[in-house]
C-alpha cells in the first residue's frame, strides 16, 4: 500500500497558515474553504517580501485588474489570486480599456482617484462594496472620457462641496464621451453625488450620464450641473438632500423617471452662463412683436504670443489689439505654428476641436483657455488668428434687448399680523417704464393672520426692487417681501446663418419698441426637463428622522421646483399628496378632483367669456 502524502491543513474558516508556517514550495490546506496556499517568494528578484497566495486562483485576464481586501497593491492585479488591494492602486496600472473588477468588501481609497479614458470600475455588487473617501476635502473619483461606476456604495465622510464622480478640474480633458454612473448609492452626508462643471472639460460632450444612482446624502445634492455642463439622469433618487438636482450658470440637463423625497429642495436652477455672443439689430422692430433679425458678425483677431502650460494645458493668448472676449466664450482658434522637439506644426489640429472656451481675461488683449495636455513643451513661433465662435442660436439659449428687465416671481409673507376681519388690500409700486405694468397680488387669511399672497399679475418692466404695502381689514402687523426675477427671452427658432446674420423668434413678444443697433446679448439658460417626476415631503429638511411626517416634517410645495434669476424648470410631476402638475400652468388634485393652474385658468377664460357673451351676459 502507497505512503500518502499529508499537508498542512485546517478546518477553521478563513484560516491561512503564516509565513513562517511554511517552507518555500510546501502546500497548505483550507479543509472548509477548499483554499490550496503557498508561499510566494519575490524578494531575491524584486526585493518584495514573501506572502502567503492561495494556489490556482484564475489565470491572467487581458485588460482586467482585480481588487480584494485580501491583496496586496504590490500584486500584478492581473488574476484574482494576485489582486491588488486599492481600487487607486488597479488605476495606477490601468489604461484604455482596462476593467477593474472590485470584490465584496471595504475599501479606504487616496482620492481624489484619477481615471484614465476608457476604464471601468465594477464592484461584485452593490450591496457589498463599499469604498471610502481617505480625504474629506477632495473629490472620490476625477473622471474622464468613457469611464464606467457600477454596482458601489460610498461610505464615509467629505466636506460641503466635494464629490463623489467630478471632471479633474486642475487638468480639464477634451471629452468625446460622456462618463457613466450606474446602480450605485452615495451614503456621505454634505458631499455631491455627480459634479458636472464645464469649466473642467472642454470640448462639445461636457457632460456624465446616471441611471440608478441613489443619493442618500443628507443635507448634499444629488447632481449638480454648472458653467454649461449637461447630464442625462434617469432612476436617480434623491433623500434629505439640501437639492436634489441643480442646474446653475447655463447647466442643463434632462431627468426622467426620478424621485426626490424630503429634503430642502428637489429642482432648482439659477441664473444663465455668461455671454456667449451679442447680436446686433440690423432691422427695427415695433412693439409686441416676437421676431427680430441680428447681425451675429465678429472680428478676427491676430495672435501675437501662444504661451502654453503643457502640464495642465492652460494657455494665455495675446491679440495684436483689444479682442472683447469674455469668460465663458467659445473662441476659434486657427493657423498657430507652434514648434516642439519634433519639429514645427499648425494647431489646432482637430484632435481636440477648434473651439475653446476663455478661462480668464487679465487684459483687453490676452485671454486664457485650456487646449489640451501634451508629454511635450511647445514654443510659439508665429501666426495664427481668434474670434468668437458663431453659431446659429438654438433652443436652450435666452436672450435681451438693450436692458435687463424685472419681474415680480414670488411674495414671500415676512409676517402674519393678526386680527384680520377681511383680507387687506397689497399695494406694489409701479414701475418707471411706460411699458410697464403693476405687479398686483391678493392676500389669503387664516385665523385672522396674512396666511400667504397669491400673486396674481407678475408685472413687467421693473428695474429694481419695488415695494410692497400690506393696509386694512381690521388688523396690523402684516408684512411682505418680494423676489424678483429677470425677464429674459428663451430662442423658440432661428433661421440658418447667412453672411452672420439671423433672424430669431423669442417666447413672447418684447412690449418696446427695438431699434436699429440695439444691443442683444447671447446666453444659455439654466435648465432642467423632467418628465414623469415624483416629490415626497419636499421641504421638510436634511435631517433623516425628523423629517418624517410622523416625527413633524412638514412638506413646502414651493419647494419642488425652484426657478431662480432666470433658470427653467419644464417638468411634469406627482407629489405625496396626490398632485399631478404639468409645470405651474395645470395642476390636477386626485384628491379633490379639482384642476387648477394659471394655463388652465386661462384656457377657461377664453372658452366661457365668448359664450356668456353670446348669452348676453355680463
Amino acid at each position: 500500500m502507497a505512503t500518502p502524502i499529508r499537508i498542512k491543513r485546517s478546518a477553521v474558516p478563513g484560516k491561512r497558515p503564516q509565513v513562517t508556517d511554511l517552507q518555500v514550495g510546501e502546500l497548505a490546506l483550507n479543509t472548509y474553504d477548499a483554499e490550496l496556499v503557498t508561499l510566494r517568494d519575490r524578494f531575491s528578484q524584486t526585493g518584495i517580501a514573501t506572502e502567503v497566495v492561495r494556489v490556482g486562483a484564475g489565470a491572467t485576464v487581458t485588460n482586467v485588474i482585480y481588487v480584494t481586501n485580501d491583496g496586496n497593491d504590490n500584486n500584478t492585479g492581473l488574476k484574482l489570486g494576485d489582486a491588488k488591494s486599492t481600487i487607486a492602486g488597479a488605476v495606477a496600472i490601468s489604461s484604455t480599456g482596462s476593467i477593474i473588477r472590485v470584490s465584496a468588501g471595504s475599501y479606504i481609497e487616496n482620492n481624489p482617484i484619477k481615471l484614465p479614458s476608457q476604464v471601468s470600475i465594477v464592484g461584485d455588487s452593490l450591496r457589498e462594496v463599499s469604498v471610502t473617501p481617505q480625504n474629506a476635502g477632495s473629490d472620490l473619483f476625477h473622471v474622464s472620457p468613457g469611464n464606467y461606476l457600477s454596482e458601489l456604495s460610498f461610505t464615509g465622510s467629505m466636506n460641503t462641496g466635494s464629490a463623489i464622480v467630478a471632471f479633474d478640474p486642475e487638468k480639464p480633458r477634451y471629452s468625446t464621451q460622456s462618463p457613466y454612473v450606474s446602480n450605485c448609492t452615495n451614503f456621505i452626508q454634505n458631499s455631491i453625488g455627480m459634479k458636472v462643471d464645464g469649466n473642467a472639460v472642454f470640448g462639445p460632450f461636457k457632460s456624465m450620464v446616471t441611471d440608478a444612482f441613489t443619493q442618500y446624502n443628507a443635507n448634499g445634492i444629488g447632481v449638480s450641473i454648472t458653467n454649461g455642463g449637461y447630464a442625462q439622469i434617469v432612476s436617480l433618487f434623491t433623500i434629505n438632500t439640501d437639492v436634489g438636482v441643480f442646474a446653475g450658470s447655463g447647466g442643463q440637463c434632462d431627468v426622467t423617471n426620478s424621485n426626490s423625497s424630503f429634503g430642502n429642495f428637489g429642482l432648482v436652477t439659477e441664473g444663465v452662463s455668461s455671454r456667449k455672443n451679442t447680436g446686433i439689430i440690423t432691422t427695427a422692430q415695433e412693439a409686441n412683436k416676437d421676431t427680430f433679425v441680428l447681425d451675429l458678425n465678429v472680428p478676427t483677431f491676430n495672435i501675437s504670443n501662444f504661451v502654453y502650460e503643457n502640464t495642465t494645458g492652460l494657455t494665455t493668448i495675446t491679440t495684436s489689439s483689444p479682442h472683447n472676449f469674455g469668460v465663458g466664450m467659445g473662441v476659434s482658434l486657427s493657423s498657430i505654428v507652434l514648434s516642439c522637439p519634433f519639429g514645427q506644426k499648425t494647431y489646432p489640429d482637430g484632435d481636440v476641436g477648434y473651439v475653446f472656451e476663455v478661462k480668464s481675461v487679465p487684459n483687453s488683449t490676452t485671454f486664457t483657455t485650456h487646449v489640451g495636455i501634451s508629454t511635450l513643451a511647445h514654443t510659439y513661433v508665429s501666426g495664427g488668428t481668434a474670434k468668437i465662435d458663431v453659431v446659429r442660436p438654438f433652443d436652450g439659449q435666452v436672450v435681451y434687448f438693450d436692458k435687463l428687465y424685472q419681474e415680480v416671481q414670488k411674495i414671500k409673507v415676512t409676517a402674519n399680523g393678526s386680527n384680520y376681519t377681511s383680507a387687506p388690500t397689497v399695494t406694489i409700486t409701479s414701475p418707471s417704464v411706460d411699458f410697464g405694468i403693476t405687479a398686483t397680488g391678493v392676500a389669503v387669511l387664516k385665523d385672522g393672520k396674512v396666511d400667504s399672497i397669491d400673486l396674481v399679475s407678475s408685472g413687467r418692466g421693473y428695474e429694481s426692487t419695488p415695494t410692497i404695502s400690506i393696509a386694512g381689514g381690521g388688523g396690523a402687523g402684516a408684512t411682505a417681501s418680494l423676489v424678483m426675477k429677470d425677464k429674459y427671452y428663451s430662442i423658440r427658432k432661428s433661421t440658418p446663418l447667412s453672411s452672420g446674420i439671423t433672424t430669431i423668434t423669442v417666447d413672447d413678444n418684447v412690449p418696446y419698441v427695438v431699434g436699429v443697433g440695439t444691443t442683444v446679448p447671447i446666453h444659455k439658460q439654466s435648465r432642467i426637463l423632467a418628465s414623469s417626476h415624483s416629490f415626497e415631503y419636499i421641504g421638510s429638511g436634511v435631517d433623516l428622522i425628523n423629517s418624517l411626517p410622523s416625527r413633524g416634517g412638514v412638506s413646502i410645495q414651493d419647494n419642488e421646483v425652484d426657478d431662480r434669476a432666470g433658470g427653467l424648470t419644464i417638468f411634469t410631476s406627482t407629489d405625496q399628496a396626490g398632485q399631478f402638475r404639468i409645470g405651474d400652468g395645470v395642476i390636477i388634485d386626485q384628491q379633490t378632483g379639482t384642476i387648477t393652474g394659471t394655463f388652465y385658468s386661462k384656457s377657461l377664460f377664453s372658452t366661457m367669456t365668448p359664450f356668456i357673451l353670446a348669452l348676453g351676459g355680463d
